[in-house]
C-alpha cells in the first residue's frame, strides 16, 4: 500500500492519483525542436560575439540586429550609472545606528547550554571511556603486582 502523505492537496491517498498523473504525461506527446542555424539563432551568436568583444559594433549596425546593440549599449549605461551611485547619508547614518555597539555576548554560559549528541560522537566518547578504562585498569594491576 501506497500512502501519500506528501500530496500537494495535504489529503491522504492510496496513489491512484499519482499513477493517473503519470498516465497522462505518458500520453503527452514529445516535440521536437530543430537545432539548425535559424535567422535568430545566428543573430543571438552574432550578438555573443560582439559582447565578448570578438565582433566589431559596426558588423552588426548592418542589418536587423541594431535594436538589440541599442538595447545592450542602453543597459551598460544604466548599470555603469547605477554602479557610480551613492547610498544618501541619512540613509546610511540610519544603517549606523541600528547597527550593536559591542560585541555580541552568549545568553547562557556553556555548561547551562543543552547537550546535543550524535551518534558518531557518542560512539567516539564511549570507545574512549574503554580505552581510559582499560589503561587504568592495567595500571592498577601493574602496580598491585
Amino acid at each position: 500500500m501506497f500512502d501519500d502523505f506528501n500530496s500537494e492537496s495535504g489529503v491522504r491517498n492510496d496513489g491512484r492519483a499519482r499513477d493517473r498523473q503519470r498516465d497522462d504525461a505518458r500520453n503527452l506527446f514529445e516535440r521536437e525542436v530543430p537545432l539548425g542555424q535559424t535567422g535568430e539563432t545566428s543573430l543571438a551568436i552574432a550578438v555573443h560575439a560582439w559582447l565578448d568583444g570578438e565582433l566589431p559594433e559596426s558588423v552588426l549596425r548592418r542589418g536587423d540586429s541594431a535594436r538589440d546593440v541599442d538595447f545592450w549599449n542602453r543597459l551598460g549605461e544604466e548599470t555603469s550609472a547605477r554602479r557610480h551611485m551613492r547610498t544618501p547619508t541619512h540613509i546610511q547614518d540610519r544603517i549606523m545606528e541600528a547597527l550593536p555597539q559591542h560585541a555580541p555576548q552568549l545568553i547562557t554560559p556553556w555548561f547551562q547550554r543543552e547537550l546535543v549528541l550524535t551518534p558518531a560522537s557518542a560512539v567516539a566518547i564511549g570507545s574512549a571511556l574503554v580505552a581510559v578504562t582499560a589503561a587504568a585498569t592495567a595500571a592498577f594491576m601493574g602496580v598491585i603486582r
